[in-house]
Order: C-alpha cells, then structure tokens, then sequence
C-alpha cells in the first residue's frame, strides 16, 4: 500500500508542476518575470535570502535543537534546494507577485543545480550526483511547460484566457492531492520521530525561513510576501533525489519528508489567510489576470 502512494505520489507532483507552469505561463509574460530583476537590490536579496540566509537557519535550527547527524544532514540538504514548484500557486494564494515567484523560480532552479553539487564537492567530495536525468527533469516538467504556455499567452490571446480558469482549478487540485499524499505515505514513518525534535526543527526551520524572506522583500507587501514563500519553500523532489544518491542513512530522507510535510503545513494555510487579509491587488499580482509589471 506504502508503494502504491508512493507511485502514486509521484505521479501527482509531475501533474502538479505541469499545471502550475502551464497556469503561471497563460498569465504572464517574459518581460513581466524578468521586470522584478531589475531592482538590483530585490534581486541581490533574494539569491541572499535564498542561498545563504536559509542555509545558515538550517544550521542555527539544527545546533539549537541538538539534532542528530542524519537528521541535521536532512535539514541542511532541503534548506540547500531552493526552487519549490508549487511556489508561484502559493504566491496567488496569498495575493503576491506572482510574476516575481515565476521568474525567481526559474533562477532559484538553475542555480540549485549548480550550488549543490559545489557545496557537495567541498563537503562531501565523494559524492556521486547524476546530472542529466536532474536537466532533464527540470528541463520537461518546469521549463518546458513555462515557455510553452508563455508563447501561446503572447501569440493566442484568445486561447490563453479559456484555458486559464481550467489549469487554475486543476492545480489547485494536485496541491491538494499532493498534500494529502504526502501525508498518507509517511505518517507511519514520522511517528518514530516523535522525540526527536525532528518535527520541532522543521517548523521553526520554516518559519525563521518565510520570516527572513519577508524582512528582505523590500518596502512593497506583495514582494514581500513572494520573497516570504519562495525563501522557506525548498524543492522536496531534488533534495530527496540527491539524498538517495549521497546518503544511505534513512533518516536523512525521512527528515527532509518531515520539512516538507510540516512546510505544507504551515505555508499553505498562511498564504490563505495573508490572501484573505490583503486589499484586493492589482491584477498584476494574480494568475488569473493580466499581471503588471512591478
């Protein structure tokens, strides 16, 4: 049963981050996602928020709480992974700039495949990571559904607005079922954390993260908000691929499952009620409008 939801699982999470590219792609355009990086500032304090606030959280959380070695390895390797699919679905939740989650998406992605493996050599030379089925995934499950849905929202007009409210609702439903997965497959497992502070590390772990992220967005709530959840949202298909390759310790996986579970947790009700909270956006921060640029 395990297997079958797992399977499962990851069947969902492919569903889910077709959908979502498609979605953000039928709203936006390539000058709307590059706009935000031409605030230097916004954009140097997003990598920073990204690659090196968040790691050093990861560290502080896991000396704090006294975690053990497979356990704290767990933690600093998801905190490493930045570029979480589901980030720009929750940044129209909470009425954040949604063309800013995009494009940090795409950078957060090309730079993790890159960041890690570096850090990896230095710290772990012996590490062995495959390369091109991890371009490959990124490449046809994130990318490619992006630029294809950005070239028909630029060339059919017509088209992109009726397909629009379809990929919103089915979205929204993977991350449902995605969430529900993710809890039906490894409840079993989590419970023989209990005591180990495992889950504690997590939620502070994400909440210093979202925190850290929004004081660094600058002085415009939706760009805080953004910076918010891509900062504490971490990519759980690339950290628990790579685990699997460099660890052999299951509680290395196990941990980054519990980040991940508790992240969810966490995050998608606070983008609900920060969506809730706001004054209705411009339609430039949402998905289901035409964005604007920022």
């Amino acid at each position: 049963m395990h297997d079958l939801m797992t399977q499962a699982l990851h069947v969902v999470i492919l569903l889910f981050c077709v959908t979502a590219m498609l979605n953000a792609g039928l709203a936006l355009t390539v000058r709307q996602i590059l706009e935000p990086f031409h605030n230097v500032r916004l954009a140097a304090f997003s990598f920073a928020a990204s690659y090196v606030l968040t790691p050093l959280l990861a560290v502080l959380v896991a000396w704090i709480l006294s975690l053990a070695e497979p356990l704290r390895m767990g933690l600093i390797l998801v905190s490493l992974t930045a570029g979480a699919e589901a980030g720009p679905k929750v940044a129209e939740m909470a009425r954040a700039n949604v063309a800013f989650a995009v494009g940090l998406l795409a950078t957060q992605l090309v730079m993790t495949i890159v960041y890690i493996p570096l850090i990896l050599m230095v710290f772990l030379p012996e590490a062995q990571i495959q390369y091109g089925p991890l371009m490959l995934k990124l490449a046809v499950v994130i990318l490619l559904p992006l630029a294809v849905s950005l070239f028909l929202n630029a060339r059919y007009g017509g088209l992109a607005e009726r397909l629009r409210p379809s990929l919103h609702k089915a979205s929204t439903l993977f991350l449902v079922l995605l969430a529900a997965l993710v809890v039906m497959a490894d409840s079993a497992e989590m419970v023989r954390l209990i005591g180990t502070r495992a889950i504690a590390a997590g939620a502070l772990f994400v909440v210093l993260s979202f925190v850290g992220g929004y004081l660094l967005g600058g002085p415009r709530p939706e760009n805080r908000r953004t910076l918010a959840i891509m900062s504490c949202g971490r990519n759980a298909g690339i950290s628990l691929m790579i685990a699997s390759q460099v660890f052999g310790d299951s509680d290395v996986l196990l941990m980054i499952t519990v980040t991940v579970l508790v992240m969810l947790g966490l995050l998608l009700p606070t983008a609900y009620w920060l969506g809730h909270r706001a004054m209705p956006p411009s339609s430039g921060t949402m998905l289901d409008g035409q964005p604007q640029a920022v």
